[in-house]
């Protein structure tokens, strides 16, 4: 017994030591276009968090888990977080967030949200695909994440881009209990000459 004790010991250390010596998520800001329009595309920093509570709390007012705190807290795991917002002439329009487990091999999006009046322009697709490159480059295997079960609109929006239906997660959402649809994506590898509008 002393002896598998011993081994779950020295896993349990160099999983430690590994996320210890993580580097943080690196992320290059600039310009992207999206349609017609020009973009900045950049990683979201502490001053960010007041106009990206305020976009959370205007497309999702029912939901109140997310609080200037919780930003906080994940915007400074820099080893293990990456959120990128997306700005239109100086106002932010939309955001993305994503936690990098490197044990599962998995990218959790944690967040996707686009302001009502710039809905339905490729937004939330081009930011979803942003990280699954992003993701692929960095070796993770699988990009996961839950939706609400009445939101039928977002739920085809990642089928389209190859998430599938994992099963159900009942009373997940705080606010009124609603159910979450739990999706995966399978990361493909994608040979560099397929790359060159990345």
């Amino acid at each position: 017994m002393n002896h598998l004790l011993k081994k779950f010991k020295d896993v349990l250390d160099k999983v430690h030591f590994k996320k210890n010596k993580r580097e943080n998520l690196h992320f290059e800001n600039g310009q992207v276009t999206i349609g017609k329009h020009e973009y900045l595309l950049c990683r979201a920093l502490v001053p960010d968090i007041p106009e990206m509570f305020k976009l959370q709390r205007l497309v999702y007012p029912q939901d109140n888990s997310w609080d200037p705190a919780v930003f906080e807290s994940e915007l400074q795991n820099r080893k293990e977080k990456l959120y990128l917002i997306l700005r239109h002439n100086d106002q932010l329009i939309a955001f993305i967030g994503g936690t990098f487990s490197i044990i599962k091999r998995d990218v959790h999006i944690t967040n996707i949200v686009v302001l009502p009046s710039f809905q339905s322009q490729g937004i939330g697709s081009f930011l979803l695909k942003k990280l699954m490159r992003y993701a692929e480059r960095l070796s993770f295997k699988t990009m996961s994440l839950e939706v609400r079960f009445n939101n039928v609109r977002a739920q085809k929006l990642y089928s389209s881009l190859g998430f599938k239906n994992n099963g159900l997660t009942k009373n997940y959402y705080h606010s009124n209990h609603e159910d979450a649809v739990n999706m995966k994506y399978i990361i493909k590898k994608v040979k560099r000459e397929n790359r060159k509008n990345e």
